[in-house]
């Protein structure tokens, strides 16, 4: 008990502070392209499988490592000059993501479903590139051994977020309207502006940049390789990093189906906006702030490895409740065990996969790294949620719950092979290095 005290002491660091803020920021927007969008929809006669379509709009999430090297490289007229690299690049997303959520507050889903689709992927947009900027600033702001309770921090401040543009928006719709929601919202991308422009920006390494020569001009392929081929080329090699992506497909599989199609299922059942706002997230958040925290002190008690072999455990729990829940049907005290595990659940996998997905990641090409391998997983979730919407039409709720939750057993498997290359790379690496030294000797 005192070794685990001692570990939850560790929470108190100012540097977590501020990243529980910027997790916040990060969070804020995030539902209102999802779950809140959705009941949105539905309350709008929109059909699920136009639902299910619509989570295209959040590709940005999914392919935010396209620009993600831009960040790293790239310097902002005056901005950069005045806050920083880090800083710079926020203000400018959080601008943007500011004006395109009161673009989506004056939209009408069941009148202008293209319009509301526009305003929708450029919220999605600037809110993937405020993301590339908060988790670059957590991995260069934390020491080594501060990393497991960062991302426990920033999964839950992630919570927080999700928090107000999910019950908040919702309470907000019922008792206005669902422009009011958004507005207010938008209101506090402001607070985070305030925030960015408070913090210090960290100490990262410089890029080396390409020379400019008036008589040869920097060509397009200097460009490419200079902005992406350098940066992947530090993650590691074709084979682990293919175990690794296969890893993170498994691995996002029940988050992906529970957090896109959460919405509609629960309204299929009957349950009504107050009863999903009080139950999935209040009480959920809640929870989930809490199995973050448990997140961290388990990454600091086992080990970032047996951290996440057991989340990934969690994962198959989560969706085998959803499961129960859809043979009950509607039944607010079951509803409460289903949420209340799947939340739990759901704030331990966020602060572990985030820890785990930190550790491929190395200046000066931490935006790059980090956004490639986050942002693959978030691809995934927009091509399952696609699928998933089509499944619960066709298939029903339950057999898209079994399926999903049966993913997480080749997820085991692929992350034994990943730790057995690395572990070989590991040992290979020692062999080379004792060899050259004994004829060096």
């Amino acid at each position: 008990m005192t070794l685990w005290l001692q570990q939850i002491r560790i929470y108190t660091q100012p540097q977590l502070l501020i990243i529980l803020l910027l997790g916040m920021i990060s969070g804020l927007p995030f539902l209102l392209t999802l779950s809140t969008l959705s009941f949105w929809m539905v309350e709008s006669g929109v059909s699920k499988t136009t639902i299910g379509l619509f989570m295209l709009v959040s590709l940005p999430y999914s392919l935010k490592f396209l620009w993600a090297p831009f960040t790293d490289y790239f310097s902002l007229p005056y901005l950069t000059k005045r806050f920083g690299q880090r800083r710079s690049w926020a203000l400018l997303s959080q601008f943007g993501l500011l004006i395109s959520l009161i673009s989506l507050a004056h939209c009408d889903p069941s009148h202008a479903i293209a319009l509301t689709a526009l305003s929708s992927f450029f919220v999605a947009f600037f809110s993937a590139s405020q993301d590339i900027i908060i988790d670059a600033y957590r991995i260069e702001i934390l020491k080594a051994d501060l990393r497991g309770a960062g991302a426990a921090m920033e999964a839950i401040g992630f919570r927080f977020g999700m928090l107000a543009s999910g019950a908040g928006a919702l309470y907000l719709a019922h008792t206005f309207t669902w422009r009011i929601a958004y507005l207010t919202m938008a209101v506090g991308i402001i607070f985070g502006m305030v925030i960015f422009c408070c913090i210090a920006e960290p100490k990262h390494k410089k890029i080396t940049r390409l020379a400019h020569h008036k008589k040869k001009p920097i060509s397009l392929r200097q460009w490419f390789h200079a902005l992406f081929i350098m940066p992947w080329a530090e993650l590691p090699r074709k084979r682990e990093l293919s175990y690794l992506l296969l890893f993170i497909f498994c691995f996002k599989m029940g988050d992906t189906v529970l957090n896109a199609m959460g919405a509609p299922f629960l309204y299929d059942l009957g349950f009504s906006k107050i009863e999903y706002a009080n139950v999935t997230k209040i009480f959920g958040i809640t929870l989930m702030v809490f199995g973050g925290l448990v997140g961290g002190v388990i990454i600091q008690q086992l080990g970032i490895l047996q951290s996440t072999v057991m989340c990934v455990g969690l994962q198959g729990i989560s969706c085998l409740m959803f499961v129960i829940q859809s043979l009950v049907g509607h039944h607010l005290s079951v509803l409460m065990i289903t949420v209340g595990v799947e939340s739990f659940c759901s704030g331990m996998v966020a602060a572990v996969f985030i820890a785990y997905i930190s550790t491929f990641c190395r200046q000066p090409y931490t935006a790059s790294h980090f956004t490639l391998l986050y942002s693959f997983g978030s691809l995934c979730r927009v091509m399952i949620s696609v699928l998933a919407g089509w499944l619960a039409d066709h298939i029903g709720w339950t057999p898209l719950f079994l399926v999903t939750g049966a993913f997480t057993l080749p997820a085991v498997y692929i992350l034994i092979k990943l730790v057995q290359l690395e572990k070989n790379r590991a040992e290979g690496v020692g062999l080379a290095a004792a060899t050259v030294s004994k004829f060096s000797s």
